[in-house]
């Protein structure tokens, strides 16, 4: 059965007792407070190259392939195509501006349901993919690290937040082109770093879908690779709709071959902002339970 709530898992109370709950957050946790997603940034950026003009009065694509980039299901390569389209051309000051405008968040769903203030009473390991700071304003400035000699695994700190793909407040450690990414996930430092954290913690994925994943995917099945039956120490909350059990095996298929756990939650009446209510039920359920002091 799919609930709205699932029940927390009592590995993931054991972590947070042990200390040893690593929390990864992605794009979907910055989307409920009214973030862009990668799908919509990759489109706004495929019309501002279609409208933007050269020196000599044509624009940087024409309609064919404007088309053709807008159908393209992998937003990741379209940003990568559209950033080196602007950039080529002398506007890669425009790219920053839509990137930045892409982060904002809407005031009335930070004051009304803030996911952050929830995920942080998980007081976990934090490490996220997103770029934007709604999350640091729980963090002293200090403990909050994004360059790639951050990621030393010898120093991992639960105090720290890591933002494994930088932060927008230095555009120069941003990862969001498909050769930094590559260059980043190949990093023997940063690779050990990541290792160490699935190794060593409870992991709990937040806010990731199939199109975020595919880098941990990479990542957990080239740690993990003489492990033909893996242990489910790990743990993914994904949605879906009531009555999608056949749905949820599929996922359950994948995930569970890198050891990760899937835990459904229903999102029939609240969509994806669900995640909020589950979050929220999950620290009074872990609080009740938990020695945590």
């Amino acid at each position: 059965m799919i609930y709205e709530i699932p029940k927390v898992p009592k590995e993931i109370v054991d972590a947070v007792n042990n200390q040893t709950l690593a929390v990864f957050i992605g794009a979907g946790v910055s989307r409920l407070i009214g973030c862009m997603g990668w799908d919509q940034l990759a489109t706004n950026l495929v019309n501002r190259c279609f409208t933007t003009k050269k020196k000599d009065g044509s624009g940087l694509i024409n309609y064919k392939e404007k088309e053709t980039l807008i159908q393209e299901k992998d937003h990741k390569k379209t940003i990568t195509i559209c950033y080196y389209l602007l950039k080529k051309n002398g506007f890669e000051n425009i790219f920053y501006k839509k990137l930045k405008k892409s982060l904002k968040a809407d005031k009335e769903l930070i004051r009304s349901q803030n996911i952050y203030d929830e995920l942080y009473l998980l007081r976990g390991l934090f490490i996220t993919t997103n770029i934007d700071e709604h999350f640091d304003s729980k963090f002293d400035p200090t403990r909050i690290v994004w360059r790639e000699k951050d990621f030393d695994p010898s120093k991992i700190d639960r105090t720290k937040l890591y933002h494994i793909h930088g932060s927008i407040k230095d555009k120069d450690s941003l990862i969001f082109t498909v050769p930094e990414y590559i260059k980043r996930y190949n990093n023997q430092t940063f690779k050990d770093f990541l290792e160490k954290i699935f190794r060593e913690y409870t992991v709990l994925f937040v806010g990731y879908g199939m199109a975020e994943f595919e880098l941990l995917d990479f990542l957990i099945t080239k740690f993990e690779s003489n492990n033909k039956e893996k242990e489910l120490k790990h743990f993914i909350l994904l949605p879906f709709y009531k009555g999608e059990e056949n749905i949820l095996e599929f996922e359950q298929y994948y995930y569970n071959s890198m050891g990760i756990r899937v835990l459904p939650y229903a999102k029939d009446n609240k969509g994806y902002a669900q995640l909020y209510d589950v979050i929220k039920n999950w620290n009074r359920e872990i609080n009740q339970v938990s020695t945590y002091l």
